[in-house]
């Protein structure tokens, strides 16, 4: 428990002192804080509306093909469950998002709803595991598309985005080669001598749903091709809500930096990435401090909504599961 509220603190401070810091910044460069309201004002109401009416829609995109890679993947583990009702799950997990104090919260979500499906705690959770590995392997591939283009234009910034993708691909070449079916038994029993017999238990249960997609291959390179069209249309997303903003978006330079904040997102301790947004948007993409500040709360706003829909159908869900 005391754990638990030290890091809520934790997350609390880095959003809010990131928060602060902008707003500071804004305050001290416009002769006060009322003045530096006015001008986050002036930029958030200048937003057009007919860019950011698609970007909200690209929601609705970004769930039906997390839905269908979801799919791919239980269906590979023997489980096979109707498109719609995974999309409702995704509806549900971006409340629990919006709730919880994490943007992995509906991730939890989606793997304790989809243990009826699996009849196993370990299995869903590694299918989630999976599908979110596939995403990040996803982000490198544009990543690196965009730096080979970029190589070509301007050396500028590329030394610290050349190590954000060694220090991921290694990463993720480490984990394939941990749980390959040759690896992970040598592997499991040097950890069986120091881990006690539940957790070791539970890393077997592990490797086992894993080495599932080493045998159908095909699944995960279905799930691979997704996860690329869904992190293209994340970059597509925020190039609309930087035209919404009247700022210079080029597509290349998206492709390039989006991947590096959602990673970021999905590793930097801050309530649902509030804070992070705006300093990925300030310092990656160069926006104004009000123009960065407003994209935030345009996005928060878009998750915001999504999550009450997807707080509705929860209680939907939960309230005919009772009347069963």
């Amino acid at each position: 428990m005391k754990k638990k509220l030290l890091l809520l603190l934790l997350r609390l401070t880095i959003s809010f002192g990131l928060i602060g810091y902008f707003l500071h910044t804004l305050a001290k460069n416009h002769g006060g804080l009322a003045a530096a309201l006015d001008k986050f004002v002036s930029a958030f109401s200048g937003a057009s509306a007919s860019w950011l009416v698609p970007a909200c829609l690209l929601h609705i995109v970004g769930f039906s093909l997390s839905s269908l890679r979801w799919k791919i993947l239980l269906t590979a583990q023997g489980i096979n469950t109707p498109y719609k009702r995974l999309f409702s799950y995704y509806i549900m997990a971006a409340f629990f998002n919006m709730l919880l104090p994490s943007t992995i919260g509906g991730d939890a979500i989606r793997a304790i709803e989809s243990k009826q499906l699996t009849g196993n705690t370990t299995t869903s959770v590694m299918v989630v595991i999976v599908e979110r590995l596939t995403g990040l392997s996803a982000l490198v591939l544009i990543s690196a598309a965009a730096l080979f283009i970029k190589i070509f234009e301007s050396t500028a910034q590329l030394q610290g985005v050349l190590i954000f993708l060694a220090a991921v691909i290694g990463g993720l070449c480490l984990l394939a080669g941990l749980f390959h079916p040759r690896v992970a038994p040598l592997f499991l029993g040097l950890l069986k001598k120091v881990l006690p017999a539940k957790i070791h238990s539970w890393l077997e249960q592990a490797c086992a749903a894993v080495n599932i997609y080493y045998k159908q291959p095909g699944a995960l390179l279905g799930a691979f091709g997704i996860s690329i069209i869904f992190e293209m249309n994340m970059v597509v997303y925020y190039f609309f809500l930087a035209k919404a903003f009247h700022q210079v978006a080029d597509p290349v330079d998206f492709m390039l930096k989006v991947p590096i904040m959602i990673f970021l997102l999905m590793t930097v301790p801050a309530i649902n990435g509030l804070g992070v947004r705006t300093a990925s948007f300030k310092g990656l993409m160069n926006f104004p401090a009000a123009y960065a500040l407003a994209l935030e709360f345009v996005d928060l706003g878009f998750r915001i909504g999504y999550g009450l829909l997807g707080g509705l159908l929860f209680l939907f869900h939960r309230r005919s599961s009772a009347s069963k």
